[in-house]
């Protein structure tokens, strides 16, 4: 399959805000900005100074303010859902259904809050955040028809292959439909394993992968987060440093092995005929999580192990492993027909699997930390390539 290029540099998050925050100083008559950089402060998970700010903005100028949903959804971010369910009233409709749902969601009327997470995907199919709360609300009744039947709603892009694959398993598993959930979702014949060799000239993988660590520490996982024990940094694929070339003719390698493989694994969807592989770097630590989740927009995933804690290494437990097929907090405690294949982290180690099989990370419980990066394979060409 053809991989093509990555994109541009972009700013980074931290450095939008500080440009925002000084053009606001500069210009305090313009509530046009502070309403943008109330955004950036949610963005970054500063959730009390984003509400100062939009709230500013709102007051300055009412009819103009476009923010409310985001403004709603920082209350609910702070435990305070009926002022988010107010903000939503005040609003009157306009771009808030998520965070009415978020709201009603959290005052225990989940059928409500179901319902406003459907209109808010209706009115704007980019809404990951939406359909995502929508399909997890299915998820939690026994009754898994309307989850089956929504699946089948979605839009037929690839954009949306990855959630209507994962929670059309998920459904069939709920409704005894064993062999057809295990069709989709099945660990223990879905994943592949890949040793990173280095070339000579970069040294052997365990010294690759000091160096590699080094490196990353030194540049990225920087920008503020709202969970400071689970940092995932997207400014990956600007680095040209000679260990990421490396890596990623590796990671070509492997994914393009996976993929020719894949009918003889059971999956039979038509491969993309091009794509791009977008990367991230997680930084995990203490309690630290990605939570169980599957990868929206992609065709096929993978995660590098750069490093890990000694103490996950040596130990005999699942601390820091990869837990594959993990979801059953997603769906209210239902223990899918699919079992969970734990994965340990061993450094110069891609593990590869579908984008749509549920997955998580078991706390490492360690002060050190795990590094890994994670990897999506996206179709290129179509739909896919919209936000997701």
């Amino acid at each position: 399959m053809e991989i093509e290029p990555p994109k541009a540099r972009r700013i980074s998050r931290r450095a939008a805000t500080k440009v925002l925050r000084a053009a606001v100083d500069a210009a305090a008559d313009r509530p046009a900005l502070r309403e943008r950089l109330g955004a950036a402060l949610m963005d970054e998970g500063r959730h009390g100074e984003a509400i100062a700010a939009l709230r500013a903005s709102a007051a300055a100028e009412p009819s103009g303010f476009t923010s409310w949903g985001r403004l709603a959804q920082c209350h609910l971010a702070i435990g305070e859902p009926a002022a988010a369910l107010d903000i939503c009233e005040r609003a009157q409709g306009r771009g808030v259904a998520r965070a009415r749902g978020g709201a009603l969601e959290a005052l225990g009327r989940p059928e409500d809050a179901l319902r406003e997470y459907a209109r808010a995907f209706a009115e704007d199919d980019a809404d990951a955040l939406a359909l995502e709360a929508a399909l997890r609300l299915l998820s939690h009744a026994s009754d898994a028809e309307p989850l089956l039947a929504f699946c089948a709603a979605l839009p037929a892009t690839r954009r949306f292959d990855a959630q209507r694959l994962a929670f059309r398993a998920l459904a069939y598993s709920r409704l005894g439909r064993t062999q057809e959930a295990r069709a989709l979702i099945d660990p223990d014949r879905h994943v592949m394993l890949f040793r990173f060799v280095p070339p000579a000239a970069l040294g052997a993988v365990d010294l690759f992968n000091r160096r590699l660590a080094a490196f990353l520490l030194a540049n990225m996982g920087q920008t503020p987060t709202p969970r400071p024990d689970c940092v995932i940094d997207g400014g990956l694929p600007q680095r040209r440093d000679p260990l990421l070339l490396a890596l990623r003719e590796f990671f070509r390698r492997s994914f393009d092995g996976y993929i020719a493989a894949m009918p003889a694994l059971g999956l039979h969807g038509p491969a993309p005929a091009a794509g791009r592989i977008e990367e991230v770097v997680v930084f995990l630590r203490g309690a630290g999580r990605n939570g169980e989740h599957v990868h929206p927009g992609g065709y096929v995933s993978g995660v590098y192990y750069v490093e890990a804690p000694s103490s996950v290494l040596a130990g005999s437990d699942l601390r820091g492993r990869l837990a594959l097929g993990q979801c059953e907090r997603l769906t209210g405690g239902h223990r899918p027909a699919w079992s969970v294949r734990h994965v340990a982290p061993e450094p110069g180690t891609l593990v590869v699997f579908p984008s749509h099989m549920f997955h998580d990370v078991v706390p490492t419980r360690s002060e050190a930390l795990r590094i890994a990066i994670g990897l999506d394979v996206r179709p290129c060409g179509e739909e896919s390539e919209e936000p997701t």
